[in-house]
């Protein structure tokens, strides 16, 4: 197997593309050679039966690579959703519909947190009102007990353990945490901090895409 090519604590280079499709809002987002795009329509209609009165519904479609949504696919659904929905201004859209699609683009590991990533960005260029955002870094434990962020399939597919873990911009709380494998307590917070380190970075590399975007 290859060697790795980056230092342990280093994420992949990130490059984002807002307005990447033609809708309310879009964003392509990328950790290296995986991408994920991001389209958002609304605050829209919504269909009587999914109509919440003192809030808006949000909808998340996750498309993967190739083929149909299998039950990982939906899984994403619900986990984007989720953490969209801890930031979003939803009671300012009662009655409406926000719907979010992400469509895979690329696929080199750490996908669900690219496609978190994707979604904050294109929710900010639809000009969705929000309270915080999200941001997301997935990190492993290997064979050897070392933590490796941002990590590429392949070293995925050789990892005792896998963790995905959503913090938020302004008090860096975890929103959200998804982790699979053998891994013991002292491996869980040690991975939670080297990612909340990690997010730290992406923000900053948000923030200067917004500024450039302005200008």
């Amino acid at each position: 197997m290859a060697s790795r090519k980056r230092p342990p604590s280093k994420i992949r280079t990130i490059s984002i593309e807002p307005n990447y499709v033609n809708r309310d809002g879009s964003a392509l987002f990328k950790f290296g050679d995986s991408a994920v795009v991001c389209s958002v329509n609304g605050p829209t209609e919504v269909k009587l039966r999914d109509e919440k009165v003192d809030k808006a519904t949000i909808d998340v479609i996750f498309k993967p690579l190739v083929g149909l949504p299998g039950t990982k696919d939906k899984t994403h659904e619900y986990i984007i959703r989720s953490t969209v929905e801890s930031v979003i201004k939803s009671n300012l859209y009662p009655r409406t519909l926000i719907q979010i699609v992400c469509q895979v683009m690329m696929d080199d590991g750490n996908i669900l947190a690219t496609a978190i990533n994707a979604t904050t960005y294109a929710l900010m260029n639809a000009g969705v009102e929000m309270k915080d955002i999200a941001v997301a870094v997935a990190c492993i434990v290997n064979k050897d007990g070392n933590i490796l962020i941002d990590p590429e399939l392949r070293e995925i597919g050789k990892a005792q353990s896998y963790h995905t873990f959503a913090f938020s911009k302004t008090s860096f709380g975890l929103l959200f945490c998804e982790s699979t494998g053998l891994f013991t307590e002292e491996q869980y917070f040690e991975c939670y901090a080297i990612c909340k380190i990690a997010a730290q970075e992406i923000i900053d590399k948000i923030r200067v895409k917004i500024q450039s975007d302005l200008t």
